[in-house]
Parts: C-alpha cells; sequence; structure tokens
C-alpha cells in the first residue's frame, strides 16, 4: 500500500513543494475531477476542458515551491483554473477579433464582434459551415456545442460510444479551426466567436 495515500493534505504539500511526484499525483486525482467540471461549466467544450485542465496543473507543478501548506489547495487550484479558463477565453476573443478587422476591416465602432454574431448573415454563415460536416458528425457537433449536452447524454441518445462522440468532435473541431472553407475563414471565425467567447 502506498504510505503516500493516507497522508494528511498538508503533509502532501510539503512534500510535493519538495518536488515529490508521487504527492503531486494524489493531489491530481483527489481534484482532477472537480476541477474539470468547473472549466467545462464556462466552456461547454470537453476538448478544451481537458487541455486546460492539464494546463493547470501543470501550473501547478511549476510553481510548487510557492505554494503555501497552510492555505487551502482547492480554493487555490480554483483560483488557478478560474485564471487560466478566462485567460483563453479573451484571448481567443481579441485574436478572432482582431483577424475580422484585418481581413474584413470592421470598424470596431460601427459593427462590434456582438453585431456581426446577432447578424443573420452570421447565422447563415455558421449553417453553411455545419452543413459541411457528414451528417452524423454535424449532429454531434451540434448537440455538443449548441444543446450544451455531455459526451455521455449524446452518445445515449445516438447509441453510440463516449470514445465516438469524442473523435467526432475533435475531428469537427479540426476541419472548423483549419479554416477549410469557401470564403476565407469567415465563416469559421464566426463560428468560434459563437461557441467559445465570453457570454
Amino acid at each position: 500500500m502506498d504510505i503516500h495515500q493516507n497522508l494528511p493534505e498538508q503533509e502532501l504539500l510539503c512534500q510535493l513543494h519538495h518536488g515529490d511526484m508521487r504527492a503531486f499525483d494524489i493531489l491530481y486525482h483527489r481534484y482532477s475531477q472537480v476541477i474539470y467540471a468547473n472549466i467545462l461549466k464556462f466552456l461547454k467544450d470537453e476538448t478544451v476542458a481537458e487541455d486546460l485542465l492539464q494546463d493547470v496543473f501543470l501550473r501547478i507543478w511549476e510553481n510548487r515551491s510557492k505554494i503555501d501548506p497552510d492555505q487551502s489547495f482547492a480554493a487555490f487550484l480554483f483560483t488557478c483554473s478560474r485564471n487560466i479558463t478566462f485567460n483563453f477565453k479573451r484571448r481567443l476573443k481579441l485574436e478572432l477579433e482582431s483577424e475580422l478587422h484585418l481581413a474584413y476591416g470592421v470598424v470596431e465602432s460601427e459593427n462590434t464582434i456582438d453585431k456581426v454574431l446577432d447578424s443573420k448573415e452570421a447565422m447563415v454563415l455558421v449553417e453553411e459551415l455545419l452543413n459541411k460536416l457528414p451528417k452524423q458528425r454535424q449532429k454531434i457537433f451540434r448537440l455538443s456545442k449548441l444543446d450544451s449536452k455531455s459526451y455521455q447524454e449524446i452518445a445515449e441518445e445516438m447509441g453510440i460510444s463516449i470514445a465516438t462522440v469524442r473523435d467526432h468532435i475533435v475531428k469537427a473541431n479540426k476541419f472548423i479551426r483549419n479554416g477549410a472553407l469557401q470564403d476565407n475563414g469567415f465563416s469559421t471565425l464566426l463560428l468560434a466567436l459563437l461557441l467559445y467567447s465570453a457570454k
């Protein structure tokens, strides 16, 4: 039996402070699911949430010497995950907004990102993009991104495995993000903003 498992959290944090990988692993398994759920609540994207979860714990490991064992580790984790999530959303929105301005001369005072997204033209372009996906992938993507259903809910509804759902979402995301579109990526940007920008 691993003696680390029964150690109080404060002792685990002390060992983490000194670079103990086993203590880090135990803390990861204790908190990863709840932190993942917290990130997913803000992003509604399981693939991105998984990536950001890894970023959170990478940040923990890199800054382990700065962690105070006498302070709440859970609170520290939630603060760290919130900051990483908000920074991701802010950075993505700024990058997409910049690309729209550069590529299409969108004037901020007249055509803000929110106005573009609210336009009928935007929704038409989004629909055109989604219609380029294979039928099953399109349905899975809509259920996940637009209806905010979990992978498990989609799998049960469609009678397929969670792994199959995940595979379709990953491939759909890759297609969209690569900008393989007729209009130089404009509808890709719109869809990305629609799905990931701060609400």
